[in-house]
């Protein structure tokens, strides 16, 4: 067991090497600034809302920002944990299926002490591109405004994994961007949640769609929310 964690330790290390050095040859382009200028008169601290596939960029680009980041305890999880926290995220154990709980009232904490929550709202494993509660829970919860962020790149590599990572190559065009934020209510029902979780849903798909098209992609094989 130890030996894993020493093997685990070592490449959350060399991981976050590569994302530094990567990130370092990126030409960055950010769009919809204003939401993010909005979202801070909403509340003092935000939830920052991304795709599973879209996280590389994310990751790097607000690596000074302090955020606390919930990831898997599973090993994979555990690496990208580990890796991000080297970048200067914080790393909050827990996921959907093993302390699950106990992670969401870690973020709940960190929210409502004033600082930032880092959540990749599809998943753990799928299906992708289809939002979870956990963010706007967390908003009703908190009182905290929920801030979707996305992030298209080109050229890159498109993995075959269940949320199709996508990776910028050197000295890659990343564009990123912010979506129109929002609270849920503290005594939301649950159809006004469930409105939460589709708007959350459709900005993210939206925004996505128009980073995707503005660097020449079209179609489902880089959008990861539909197959046909």
């Amino acid at each position: 067991m130890r030996i894993r964690v020493v093997h685990r330790g070592l490449a959350s290390l060399i991981g976050a090497l590569f994302i530094r050095l990567l990130g370092r040859t990126w030409r960055i382009e950010w769009r919809h600034l204003e939401h993010l200028e909005e979202a801070r008169s909403l509340s003092t601290q935000g939830i920052i809302s991304f795709l599973h596939g879209r996280f590389l960029p994310v990751i790097y680009a607000h690596r000074t920002w302090g955020i606390s980041v919930l990831a898997s305890e599973h090993p994979d999880g555990d690496l990208i944990g580990r890796s991000v926290a080297r970048l200067g995220w914080k790393h909050v154990k827990g996921s959907s299926s093993r302390r699950g709980a106990a992670g969401f009232r870690e973020l709940a904490a960190v929210l409502r002490s004033g600082r930032d929550a880092g959540l990749a709202i599809d998943g753990p494993r799928g299906p992708r591109g289809v939002v979870q509660q956990g963010a706007t829970e967390l908003s009703r919860m908190t009182g905290s405004a929920v801030i979707p962020v996305t992030d298209t790149a080109r050229p890159c590599r498109l993995f075959g994994s269940w949320d199709r990572l996508q990776l910028p190559r050197p000295f890659a065009r990343v564009v990123i961007a912010y979506g129109e934020p929002f609270v849920v209510p503290s005594d939301a029902d649950p159809e006004k949640r469930e409105q939460c979780r589709l708007r959350l849903e459709g900005t993210l798909r939206e925004l996505t769609a128009e980073l995707d098209r503005s660097v020449g992609y079209e179609g489902s094989d880089v959008w990861p929310h539909e197959d046909h």
